[in-house]
């Protein structure tokens, strides 16, 4: 993507199209800042330690359900709302750290109904 800005570029300042040139220019720019956040991003959260694996079984601290972790984050990703509203900021490590998603086992006994069995 940036080689072809950087090429649109070249040929805004050979046809003296310095306004689209400048526009470019800064588009560029943008670009690359962008990349090198997400290359320092990356790096970051290529040494995320888990602590659980998907498929795990678990019972949650604080709340005590039981569930299967079937995705995991490397940082809180929710909304800024839903993370105000869960109190992240106020845990311990806050938003940088792990989070999983969890698919809840709901327990609860099981009764025959007459007739159906």
């Amino acid at each position: 993507m940036i080689r072809l800005r950087w090429a649109n570029l070249q040929k805004a300042v050979e046809a003296e199209n310095y306004a689209l040139a400048a526009e470019l220019r800064d588009e560029i720019n943008k670009l690359e800042a962008e990349s090198l956040a997400a290359s320092a991003n990356a790096l970051v959260y290529e040494n995320i330690q888990y602590a659980f694996r998907l498929g795990q079984k678990g019972r949650h601290k604080v709340f005590v359900y039981s569930g299967v972790i079937c995705g995991m984050d490397p940082v809180c990703c929710i909304s800024s709302s839903l993370r105000e509203s869960a109190c992240i900021d106020k845990l311990t490590r806050g938003s940088n750290q792990p989070f999983y998603q969890v698919y809840h086992i709901l327990m609860h006994s099981l009764r025959q109904d007459e007739g159906h069995g």
